[in-house]
């Protein structure tokens, strides 16, 4: 039996309360040690007058990995909260970089309420957007099929859907698919505009009707919009014109007999999408380093894409190693994000496996 396993069977006997102050100390420890190796000599008291210049190098903040669960905050939600929201855009998600909104609809699922502008871009339209959507874009025109359509700029349009969005309670917006591509535009059109505070506190969650489908009902064949208008509507429609879309997805979702209690059981917290954005542009600014250490079989890809995603590269890596050494890189691992979860990890194992000083 090896040192740990008897540690953690000394520790099984003895009374709660004083496990749980040996779990508090062991707890502390780690911040604290985290802390040191993040900010180097700096960190301890009275020490300012002989810091060296490279002890006071700063990593960065951990960033959280959110975990997608059910939202906790929809106590009041009601079938007035249910916002079924679809975008046309410029083009696909490529590459981490988003594209930008050409058209934003909405509507109430309950009182049938609509909204709906259309949204000038800052990005050329792909031609294979302009054959989906029949949205283009030139000279300062925006048209609809060849007709040029009345048209607003991104701010005014995410702070008109506000404003509407504002007559409802306890919002919960569902899109298909929307974890995927549409919430992650939207997302991102918030924060670039300055409108995320606003949006968190007027919209309580998210639900993607993809994921509702699929789980409510398995054995479909296919779970795209237009398969699903057939199968339950027995009709087809305008589709990719995201008022249309919407109007279609409230339509199949009344015909379903989707409840509100299915929506909020298959709903995640606003916020999760936000963190989710920084951690993937996080992971993709910084996972290029790490790469080699993948290569050389040193960690594996998970663990790899953890570590890129809290905001830490290589050079930080080095830089955690030279202050502290291994002990430093566990700390600093183990210490708990925003979210009270480890910044990377603080399975043993993992930590044993993923930390040699060979690569240092």
């Amino acid at each position: 039996m090896d040192a740990d396993r008897m540690k953690r069977k000394d520790r099984a006997r003895l009374p709660e309360r004083k496990r749980r102050r040996l779990f508090l100390k062991e707890e502390r420890s780690t911040s604290k040690g985290g802390n040191e190796a993040i900010e180097g000599l700096s960190y301890q008291s009275e020490i300012g007058l002989s810091v060296k210049e490279e002890d006071i190098e700063k990593i960065p903040d951990p960033v959280p990995k959110p975990c997608f669960s059910s939202s906790s905050n929809l106590k009041n939600c009601s079938a007035s909260s249910i916002v079924i929201l679809d975008l046309e855009t410029t083009g696909l998600i490529q590459h981490g970089i988003m594209p930008h909104i050409t058209q934003i609809a909405a509507v109430n699922s309950n009182t049938k309420e609509q909204f709906s502008r259309y949204v000038a871009p800052d990005l050329p339209i792909t031609p294979m957007a302009e054959k989906v959507t029949n949205i283009t874009w030139s000279g300062g025109v925006l048209c609809y099929r060849g007709e040029p359509v009345d048209f607003v700029r991104i701010k005014t349009a995410l702070v008109d859907f506000l404003e509407w969005l504002e007559k409802f309670p306890t919002v919960v917006i569902v899109a298909h698919n929307g974890r995927t591509f549409d919430f992650r535009v939207l997302c991102n059109a918030f924060r670039s505009c300055g409108l995320k505070d606003r949006f968190c506190s007027k919209v309580s969650a998210f639900c993607d009707s993809l994921t509702l489908f699929r789980q409510k009902f398995p054995k479909l064949e296919k779970y795209k919009q237009e398969f699903l208008a057939q199968h339950f509507c027995g009709h087809t429609y305008n589709a990719h014109n995201a008022l249309d879309d919407v109007i279609m997805l409230d339509e199949i979702l009344q015909v379903a007999l989707l409840s509100v209690s299915d929506f909020k059981k298959h709903s995640y917290n606003t916020e999760c999408q936000f963190l989710q954005e920084e951690f993937n542009s996080c992971k993709s600014k910084n996972i290029t380093s790490l790469r080699p250490l993948i290569g050389e079989k040193i960690m594996k890809s998970c663990t790899t894409e953890n570590i890129a995603g809290s905001g830490l590269n290589l050079g930080h890596l080095r830089l955690i190693f030279k202050k502290s050494g291994e002990d430093g890189l566990v700390d600093v691992f183990s210490m708990k994000n925003s979210l009270g979860k480890p910044r990377v990890t603080s399975d043993k194992k993992v930590l044993g496996e993923c930390i040699p000083v060979c690569i240092f």
